[in-house]
């Protein structure tokens, strides 16, 4: 059997097949340009069997770097798990409500986060937290 026999998932690269890679690439880069997400996905990959120092040394990878790139795998790995959970609100009524919390998030990034107790108009918090990103 060769390695054309089993499913590219079932073949784990080695540190010198993604230590090649990173050498092909530095070869044939734009100078400073950004190391491409499949080089950093297999660096990643490689630190399921082997120290990040140890694979951030073969690969000649800023440690930090690497250790980022891990977290956020991690991070988007979570978010994959984790149910989104949506609750449609009328915003045509002020609510009565003994308590609850109101999160929202702008598309620049702003996010706003209220424990609220009592009555309160969804509708004007949105307003005012919307328009403080123009």
């Amino acid at each position: 059997m060769t390695q054309k026999d089993f499913p590219a998932s079932a073949i784990s690269p080695t540190i010198e097949d993604v230590h090649n890679r990173f050498e092909t690439w530095r070869a044939r880069r734009k100078t400073r340009s950004r190391i491409p997400k499949s080089l950093w996905q297999a660096a990643v990959e490689l630190c399921e069997t082997h120290s990040a120092n140890e694979v951030s040394r073969a690969l000649r990878l800023n440690y930090n770097d690497l250790k980022s790139q891990i977290e956020l795998k991690r991070a988007e790995a979570l978010a994959a798990e984790r149910p989104t959970e949506f609750v449609e609100v009328d915003l045509g009524q002020p609510l009565s409500c003994s308590e609850c919390t109101l999160e929202m998030e702008a598309a620049n990034g702003a996010k706003m986060k209220m424990h609220l107790r009592g009555s309160w108009d969804p509708l004007q918090m949105a307003r005012i937290f919307w328009r403080q990103g123009l």
